[in-house]
């Protein structure tokens, strides 16, 4: 072919290349997906009373406070957090009186043990559970798994577990991921200083692509603790909820709903 047969061959050839192309100026702009509906009859509610502080902030003097704020409380799971059992004398626990005065039954998670405490969270139930799993991270420290129903026809399960050393992080591993797989909601406190631990134990445990970890930021976001929601990617964060309750003491409504 000379020079000039060259010359009108990409003439020709030009056009068609521009509108195979797909990098046309005047094309409008792919839209991402639009972000689902939030269906809230799919939705679980959790409610974490705490100061965040490390601390049971639950004295005798905030008991009747405490209770009358869970009688009136519609989440599907209350947890009274450092709720600490004291076993020495004078002996205390003050989820059992709390949950007396607000009619509901008392289930205590141990976090850790020392010489004269437990300490944990207390969760306060409307009824008994169907269903309840104790499986241990360390020694004193418990993960504790239960049925909760949505709505009438959808149940899940749901596990509690919160970390008061970095030792526990790395030991629930397993269980963490066994309930990831299964498609369980975790929840629970943990040490903002112990996030960094956690992130590196999942990463090295299950792919980034198959779980979603999120702190639900409270106020204040400069507390000791902070409270983590982890879950497959059928569990989607949706709202926090922050009212306070007394003194420092404040409730954290968790909403997350299962997605289809």
């Amino acid at each position: 072919m000379n020079i000039t047969g060259k010359y009108y061959f990409l003439l020709f050839l030009l056009p068609l290349l521009w509108g195979c192309s797909g990098n046309d100026p005047g094309d409008p702009a792919v839209k991402p997906d639009p972000e689902p509906v939030w269906d809230k009859s799919r939705t679980v509610k959790i409610s974490f009373l705490s100061d965040l502080s490390g601390n049971n902030p639950f004295t005798v003097s905030s008991y009747p406070a405490v209770a009358s704020f869970v009688k009136e409380d519609e989440s599907h799971l209350l947890i009274l957090d450092k709720a600490n059992v004291r076993h020495a004398s004078p002996r205390l626990n003050p989820g059992a009186r709390i949950a007396v005065l607000a009619m509901r039954i008392p289930l205590f998670v141990p976090t850790s043990f020392s010489d004269d405490s437990y300490t944990g969270c207390m969760l306060l139930l409307r009824k008994p559970v169907q269903q309840m799993e104790l499986a241990k991270v360390t020694d004193d420290n418990r993960l504790m798994q239960t049925s909760v129903d949505i709505r009438p026809g959808l149940g899940t399960n749901v596990a509690i577990v919160s970390f008061s050393q970095v030792e526990q992080v790395t030991a629930a591993s397993a269980l963490l991921k066994s309930a990831i797989e299964q498609s369980v909601l975790v929840t629970g406190t943990i040490r903002r200083d112990h996030l960094p631990q956690l992130r590196s134990t999942l990463s090295a445990t299950l792919q980034e692509s198959t779980y979603e970890l999120t702190v639900a930021e409270n106020s204040n976001n400069n507390s000791t603790l902070c409270i983590i929601m982890l879950g497959s990617k059928k569990w989607k964060f949706r709202k926090l909820t922050e009212i306070s309750v007394q003194n420092n003491i404040k409730s954290s409504l968790l909403e997350v709903e299962y997605l289809k």
